[in-house]
């Protein structure tokens, strides 16, 4: 199966949780002017991701994190050969150790699939069934959580507040709580919302008065949302108002009668 589509009518965390959640294996890419993206998924979990930028490879981020020094990055630079990967280069030279190796292509392949989650215009493709490549060092990544980690560093807040735009809607969570403390790694804020979200509560009463910043909580909100850990309860129907008490109209007549 392939599927087509645009990042303008489906943004990137949503699509995402959608595959994640049916447990899809095949790649995404994405398409952006020049630049191509393609994120590897094995029964919903990222297990890689590449891209054609240059400034998305696996040296040019260590630079950025400060985990390289240059000379260290020109040197291994002028070894390079078709068919040898940079990352064993700088194991070879013992540069990094295997173990570092393994944590820098977990950090490239979060910001390469981090760097989507705000791009609001570009066509993607999802390949089903297609499998990463032998010579890809596969990661097991907690997709749950690179989806939180993404949209907690998303500037847009279009889509969470399209989905949570009638104050009387209520939520609640759709999934145990266990299951989603397994899902995250929460602090103290997303621990308070879930003690919360154990009966349905309105927008309103989530947000007022609350203590920590509205856009996180927001944000973390609709995280929730996308994974389908949180259902939205139809508001509660409104008691009908009490007939009034018919005035009671007495005659004289009437009274007349009283004994």
């Amino acid at each position: 199966m392939i599927e087509t589509g645009n990042l303008a009518q489906t943004c990137f965390p949503l699509l995402l949780a959608r595959h994640h959640g049916a447990g899809s294996t095949g790649t995404i890419e994405v398409h952006e002017g020049l630049f191509q993206k393609k994120i590897y998924l094995r029964e919903g979990r990222v297990i890689f991701a590449a891209s054609n930028n240059r400034n998305d490879r696996l040296g040019e981020m260590l630079l950025r994190r400060g985990a390289l020094k240059v000379p260290d990055y020109l040197a291994a630079s002028s070894k390079m050969v078709p068919g040898k990967r940079f990352g064993t280069l700088l194991v070879e030279r013992g540069t990094l150790s295997a173990d570092q190796l393994v944590w820098a292509v977990k950090e490239q392949v979060k910001e390469i699939v981090f760097a989507l989650f705000d791009v609001r215009a570009a066509s993607y493709m999802f390949r089903e069934g297609e499998e990463a490549e032998e010579e890809i060092i596969t990661l097991n990544l907690n997709t749950p959580e690179l989806i939180r980690q993404g949209v907690a560093r998303m500037d847009g807040v279009i889509w969470a507040l399209d989905a949570f735009k009638l104050p009387a809607l209520r939520l609640e969570l759709a999934a145990s709580r266990q299951k989603v403390d397994a899902a995250f790694e929460l602090g103290e804020f997303e621990q308070e919302l879930l003690d919360q979200l154990a009966s349905p509560k309105t927008i309103p009463e989530l947000f007022n008065d609350t203590p920590f910043p509205q856009f996180d909580l927001l944000k973390f909100l609709w995280v929730l949302c996308v994974l389908e850990m949180i259902r939205i309860v139809p508001p509660a129907p409104e008691e009908p108002p009490a007939e009034p008490i018919p005035d009671m109209e007495v005659t004289g007549e009437d009274l007349g009668q009283i004994r």
